[in-house]
């Protein structure tokens, strides 16, 4: 019985010993840069229970594959197709079992740049549709957050919040309803401050034609992003489309009572009278949005659109005329009237957007005008 014990224990040993020998292996290969054998000596150095647990094992698997993944030739790099996401695993495990901050010093440079190689490589999977893997990352990259001793990640964009966006719009583009609903209901009640959760999810509730969804997240959106455009439009169409603009009307009218210096109702109001074909109302509250706030950007590039549509609308009823109509040179003045009110609120919006379309409009605009060297600014 004594020698069967002897004899396990010599077994034992001689496993334990034999794994060692891996680690040893994997750090030579990996100086050597021999990463296939480097590799193997490493998968088979992870899984074992005499090493599973060794920061310095996990701490060279993932200097094996930093190398592979970050390697110039194509031959190396397929050793692997997942080194950039084994090497931030093997970094995390690393610290994981670094009771004695014995290698954190020396991880955080390590963990910072393979945590900024897989966040590529989740938008490669992306783009190649191999939403999984990329799901994958995603979930590393969070795990590697609370290593992040140095906010280096941070500093690459890398947060648990950004990262739940991420995967927001992954599901989007994968067409998964049900978790792109889940994640955007996670990320609103957070508030998570992108406007676009807000638009997307607008849309993909009028593609399912349910307006009540729909309104219900652009009131959250509005809460954070009173004036998105995207978010008024929508909501304007929604209430034309079920044909309540009369209570709409109603609402911001009784809204504007109580606090009448309020640029966004303002606004809103105009673009509901625009939709509505009301433009002299339009105008009014366009102006009345201005007089409040004269840098208000949506403000002054609508009012510019309905001066501008106003010109062309002159413009076509004057080219409808024969040469010697004696409404000719009223029509003109007309036109260019317009015109010179169009420039005035491009001019205000362009100065705060810098948009190549309104810049566009703006020098076609002086060109009718004939104001060449106002034209040669906007060229």
């Amino acid at each position: 019985m004594r020698t069967t014990v002897v004899a396990l224990f010599i077994v034992l040993g001689s496993v334990s010993f034999a794994q060692n020998i891996q680690v040893q292996n994997m750090i030579n290969y990996l100086r050597s840069k021999e990463y296939d054998k480097a590799k193997a000596s490493a998968d088979a150095a992870a899984i074992h229970e005499s090493t599973i647990k060794s920061a310095k094992m996990w701490m060279y698997r993932g200097n094996v594959y930093r190398a592979i993944y970050s390697d110039t030739s194509v031959r190396v790099r397929s050793i692997d197709a997942e080194a950039e996401e084994k090497a931030l695993d093997a970094y995390i495990n690393c610290l994981k079992n670094d009771k004695d901050n014995i290698y954190k010093d020396e991880m955080k440079g390590y963990l910072v740049m393979a945590a900024g190689a897989t966040s590529n490589k989740a938008k490669t999977y992306i783009y190649n549709k191999d939403y999984d893997k990329a799901l994958k990352c995603f979930d590393l990259l969070e795990q590697s957050i609370p290593y992040d001793f140095d906010g280096g990640i941070k500093r690459n964009n890398i947060t648990k919040d950004k990262l739940m966006y991420s995967k927001f719009e992954m599901y989007k583009n994968s067409g998964d309803k049900a978790k792109t609903m889940e994640a955007a209901n996670k990320l609103i009640s957070i508030q998570y401050r992108e406007p676009r959760l807000y638009t997307d999810m607008v849309r993909i509730c009028m593609l399912d034609k349910d307006t009540v969804s729909a309104l219900g997240y652009i009131e959250k959106g509005k809460v954070l992003f009173e004036d998105n455009m995207e978010l008024i439009t929508a909501e304007l169409d929604i209430y034309i489309a079920r044909n309540k603009t009369n209570e709409l009307k109603d609402r911001l009218t009784k809204a504007l009572e109580l606090t009448p210096d309020n640029e966004v109702l303002h606004l809103v109001l105009a673009n509901l009278y625009q939709k509505t074909n009301q433009k002299d109302m339009a105008e009014k509250e366009y102006l009345e949005a201005i007089r409040i706030r004269p840098d208000y950007e949506p403000a002054n590039y609508n009012l510019g659109v309905l001066y501008y549509n106003k010109g062309k609308d002159w413009n076509d009823k004057l080219n409808a005329l024969s040469p010697k109509d004696p409404k000719n040179k009223e029509y003109e003045n007309n036109v260019n009237e317009s015109f010179k009110k169009a420039v005035v609120y491009f001019e205000a919006s362009y100065e705060a957007t810098k948009d190549k379309r309104t810049k566009q409009t703006l020098r076609q605009l002086y060109l009718r005008l004939g104001d060449t060297e106002k034209a040669e600014k906007y060229k």
